[in-house]
């Protein structure tokens, strides 16, 4: 096919032409040669959102490139068209029509799954006025399963870009009980920037009713001693006084962390005899003994009763695919993983983390998984078998890499031999669909394309390399 048939080439010329002067009236006609709804659509917002002469004939191009929106085919090739056209209106200059092609936009995109919605809210919030930012929460608030994902989405955009009052208030409004748990995100994120708000999000949020099962959560985004004090106006139970005597512990406040906890073995004790009271009794001990007052040097004097293999037979390799800096689902993970290596002789390959150093990795590790004493991960990177990796493995030092998937490819199944290195997506997404058509071989563990939660993944994984 020559060039001047090439759908993007087309699209890239009449970018290229609206940029050095031509008028959208002059370039209508070429769209009529791109047979590719995706390239025909970005192309007539192009030259809608630079505007034509008549009002009429823009809102008429907005139209066809909707409409061809319609016509593309994969749901994922949708909503990367949808993210291009948010991009795209930045250029319009008329605020009415702005408003108006935004509302449209929003409208397409939840007009997909939820969780395709959620994936746009994700990555192209940050292309919308603060102006849609109000009505973008709302709509995210309603996506069942996807709720707080979608609606942090937002938050995160709002908080540089908005008005923080308006931002309060939008959340206040929101009739969904998710705006509880919102109001705790809002309130660790503007503890982060030293925000000053009178009252604090976590006050507000207290003061809310039917907070008994974000209890829990709003403890975590405690971050100075003065959020500790707005929990005292309420009637706790011992699991979240427990919550609130750990919380006091990572956040270093000794003397709110041996008040909590004298309350929680006095509510504890104060329980009927129950499974209940007995987990409580183990998570009270737990607590105890991790306090971070203790001194880790006497910890660590303890020797660690497990034989530890030089070198790892194969590789167990977590590609992260959570968004953001690291965070407990990150150190959980790890925790696990280092587990599993020590016990089936492997060496553990992370690809896609945060830059960090060894040290700082365990200590927040242990610090995360109330670890007081050097532990698996320690002894892993003692021997240099804790591998870090941007995107691409060094197959020379860990194995062939071998990508684990409930839906391989039939081509690719065929193993190699010697040293492999499996690679699980670490998150709710999975791997990167580029990253597992990319790879030379592909593994499915259950013979069924049975898609596993990831602890259970990752031993799975683990027990089948140990036995080649």
């Amino acid at each position: 096919m020559g060039r001047k048939n090439h759908n993007p080439s087309i699209t890239r010329k009449i970018v290229r032409d609206l940029k050095q002067g031509h008028s959208p009236e002059s370039l209508f006609s070429a769209v009529k040669n791109i047979t590719d709804p995706y390239y025909c659509s970005l192309s007539y917002f192009h030259l809608a959102s630079f505007g034509f002469k008549k009002i009429k004939q823009t809102n008429e191009v907005f139209d066809l490139g909707f409409k061809n929106v319609n016509q593309v085919s994969q749901s994922w090739r949708r909503l990367e068209l949808l993210g291009e056209i948010s991009k795209i209106f930045k250029k319009i200059v008329n605020s009415e029509t702005l408003t108006f092609q935004y509302k449209s936009l929003i409208s397409k995109v939840f007009q997909e799954n939820k969780s395709d919605s959620n994936d746009f809210l994700v990555k192209y919030s940050k292309n919308f006025p603060s102006s849609m930012f109000g009505q973008m929460l709302a709509k995210a608030t309603i996506l069942e399963g996807y709720e707080f994902s979608a609606s942090k989405a937002i938050i995160r955009t709002w908080i540089p870009k908005g008005d923080k009052k308006i931002l309060i208030n939008d959340v206040l409004a929101l009739k969904s009980n998710i705006k509880v748990k919102l109001l705790g995100y809002i309130h660790l994120q503007f503890s982060k920037l030293k925000t000053d708000l009178n009252p604090t999000a976590l006050e507000l949020a207290l003061g809310l009713e039917n907070i008994d099962e974000y209890l829990t959560y709003l403890v975590r985004v405690c971050f100075n001693s003065q959020d500790f004090k707005f929990f005292s106006k309420l009637s706790l139970p011992p699991n979240i006084i427990l919550a609130l005597a750990i919380r006091a512990d990572r956040k270093g406040f000794s003397n709110l962390y041996e008040k909590y906890l004298l309350e929680a073995k006095e509510a504890i004790n104060s329980l009927k005899s129950s499974d209940l009271k007995e987990n409580l009794l183990i998570k009270y001990q737990k607590a105890k003994h991790g306090s971070s007052k203790k001194t880790i040097i006497e910890e660590k004097s303890s020797q660690f009763n497990y034989s530890f293999a030089e070198k790892g037979n194969h590789t167990l390799g977590l590609y992260n695919t959570y968004g953001g800096n690291w965070n407990h689902p990150h150190f959980k993970a790890i925790y696990k993983a280092s587990k599993l290596c020590s016990a089936f002789d492997l060496d553990l390959a992370l690809i896609g983390f945060p830059s960090t150093s060894s040290e700082k990795l365990m200590k927040e590790v242990n610090k995360e998984m109330r670890v007081t004493k050097d532990d698996f991960l320690h002894n892993l990177f003692s021997l240099n078998r804790v591998l870090f990796f941007d995107k691409e493995i060094d197959e020379s030092r860990v194995g062939k890499k071998v990508i684990t998937t409930s839906n391989p490819d039939s081509k690719k199944i065929d193993l190699p031999n010697g040293k492999l290195c499996m690679i699980m997506g670490l998150g709710p997404k999975g791997l990167p669909a580029s990253y597992v058509r990319n790879s030379q071989y592909h593994f499915e563990l259950t013979g069924s394309n049975v898609a596993f939660e990831t602890g259970t993944a990752m031993g799975s994984i683990c027990s089948v390399l140990s036995q080649r």
